[in-house]
């Protein structure tokens, strides 16, 4: 399987009730914001207690079936001729890779929690970025901060919410969700992101254990949607401010949908 797409993520159809403002959104409470900061709330780790990686090491293609099995997801990219691969097993544990991909700065992130994967294009406004997580979710969602200034910016929306960029929107970059069998044979001369990222973990094992399976959310969201199911698995679609979602089950199944997004 693999699939073009912007995000991937799971749709929820949970209420609960917000958690109490972290002592990080109490200090930010005067600074500009695009979120209702009492939905701001603590992931448990501090900042940075989830390390991104901005030392990456690749290993070859061949090197990377050593620890990854066909059926293991990876994050693809192709840039200006530049082609890597980040496994899941890797990303869970980490959330964020600072990378340069065909001479393009950009910010591979993945949010265990709500199955979304996003890259976007580190430069804002003629500076280049580095993220890192900040320890807060916004909807069950990776919040991540930039370390220039410190500005909070949801991982889903791809924008800025809190602080200096807040309401700036992150280029996003083309990606592919694909398994691991499907993109070496697509790309075998692929880099492949290491396991030597500096930290100690064990990749392979998911700390999230059975929280993709089970009815449980632990997190608060504001929104409250029936139309799937708790943790449905959906590809969603922006266009012009316009947002669409399909179930991933309904593409595996009919390979192609035809479709137009509009008003």
């Amino acid at each position: 399987m693999l699939l073009q797409i912007e995000v991937l993520l799971l749709i929820t159809t949970l209420v609960a009730t917000p958690l109490p403002l972290s002592i990080f959104a109490t200090v930010r409470a005067e600074e500009k914001h695009t979120v209702p900061l009492e939905q701001i709330v603590s992931g448990g780790p501090p900042p940075d207690g989830i390390p991104s990686i901005d030392s990456r090491k690749f290993v070859s293609v061949s090197d990377g079936d050593k620890f990854l099995g066909d059926s293991d997801k990876v994050v693809g990219i192709k840039l200006n001729g530049d082609i890597r691969a980040y496994p899941l097993q890797i990303l869970v544990w980490h959330e964020i890779v600072n990378d340069n991909v065909g001479r393009i700065p950009v910010a591979v992130t993945y949010c265990p929690l709500c199955f979304t994967n996003q890259v976007f294009n580190r430069t804002v406004n003629h500076t280049v970025l580095e993220f890192g997580t900040s320890g807060k979710l916004y909807n069950s969602n990776l919040v991540m901060y930039d370390r220039l200034t410190k500005s909070l910016w949801s991982q889903a929306l791809g924008e800025g919410i809190v602080g200096n960029y807040a309401g700036i929107k992150l280029e996003k970059i083309p990606f592919d969700v694909a398994f691991w069998k499907d993109w070496k044979q697509l790309y075998p001369n692929s880099k492949v992101l290491s396991k030597d990222t500096g930290s100690a973990r064990p990749y392979g094992a998911d700390p999230y254990g059975d929280y993709y399976t089970s009815p449980d959310i632990l997190f608060p969201i504001s929104n409250k949607d029936n139309r799937a199911g708790l943790k449905e698995i959906v590809v969603g679609l922006e266009n012009g401010g316009l947002n669409k979602a399909y179930k991933l089950e309904d593409i595996e199944k009919l390979k192609v949908i035809n479709d137009q997004l509009h008003n």
